[in-house]
């Protein structure tokens, strides 16, 4: 009976196929955008707890801080919601690469701002003033938030979500991070831009930022669906105060920007099988040093 024989040059070729098989392309990535459909911020600030702070031009991730500069005394934390449709980026993956042969490689914030500058304030004393620091934002799967039936060009929340219906007792919408997937840490550095500039004339004039998220397995799931995104922004150290404009706000609306390939995502090789294939390469180069020896 003939049985095959494995020569070091063939296995190698073997390591190497498994080793390309993890790291191929088989297409360069594509990437398709959409803008949000639902934006607004939580404010702890005791006369808006109660109050819904849609459409209102901006949004604000803030750490607890006092805006003594616009003579408000009182510590007030503040955290931002955007919502986003993929449905339209779905469609175009599937029309480009075939219905559900394609896998997301990254997905990217894009959020503006029109107040930019450390220590200025926004001409509104609902906000807190601009400071440099660190801000997480966190993936949710609970979209009962708005309703896409009536959020409308301005992308109105529920009437009733305010910080109360959120962190107060027994509110409505208690749970609604319940679960919630960090998507990640970044840092804001502030900048130049002051609440003069026009965003709408000269495009991209209002400090945007891209936010380069991880690839949370609900928000991968989410967009292979077509289904709806939800982000919360908070703040992640004691000093970050980051002003967002909202989609109120012509020519800075908060967009998401999503890069596929094609094919199914690769599926990781186990770290026992990286160990014993670099430990086969080590042994295979020492045996063909020994051989050249001879």
């Amino acid at each position: 009976m003939n049985q095959s024989k494995f020569t070091p040059s063939t296995l190698a070729a073997a390591v190497a196929a498994a080793l390309m098989s993890q790291t191929d392309l088989a297409t360069a990535a594509s990437t398709l955008s959409v803008e949000a459909i639902s934006d607004t911020f939580l404010t702890s600030y005791s006369a808006q707890a109660n109050s819904n702070m849609s459409s209102y031009g901006a949004m604000m991730i803030s750490s607890p801080q006092a805006d003594l500069v616009q003579g408000i005394s009182e510590v007030r934390t503040m955290e931002n919601l955007v919502a986003y449709n993929t449905a339209a980026i779905k469609s175009g993956f599937d029309a480009q690469y075939g219905a559900g042969n394609w896998h997301v490689t990254d997905v990217q914030l894009k959020w503006y701002t029109n107040f930019d500058i450390q220590g200025v304030p926004a001409n509104n004393n609902q906000f807190n003033v601009p400071h440099a620091g660190f801000f997480g934002v966190s993936y949710f799967s609970d979209d009962s938030w708005f309703n896409p039936a009536t959020a409308g060009p301005t992308g109105l929340t529920n009437a009733n979500l305010t910080w109360t219906s959120v962190y107060g007792a027994g509110g409505v919408y208690s749970n609604l991070f319940a679960g919630q997937q960090a998507a990640g840490t970044f840092f804001y550095p502030t900048g130049t831009v002051n609440g003069t500039t026009d965003c709408f004339s000269v495009p991209d004039s209002c400090a945007p930022r891209f936010w380069d998220l991880s690839l949370a397995s609900g928000l991968v799931n989410d967009i292979l669906a077509g289904d709806y995104l939800s982000f919360h922004g908070y703040a992640a150290d004691d000093q970050v105060v980051y002003l967002i404009n909202q989609l109120t706000k012509p020519g800075a609306h908060p967009q998401i920007f999503v890069s596929a390939e094609a094919g199914p995502a690769a599926v990781p090789l186990p770290g026992a099988v990286w160990l014993f294939l670099s430990a086969f390469l080590s042994v295979l180069g020492i045996s063909k040093r020994r051989s050249a020896l001879k």
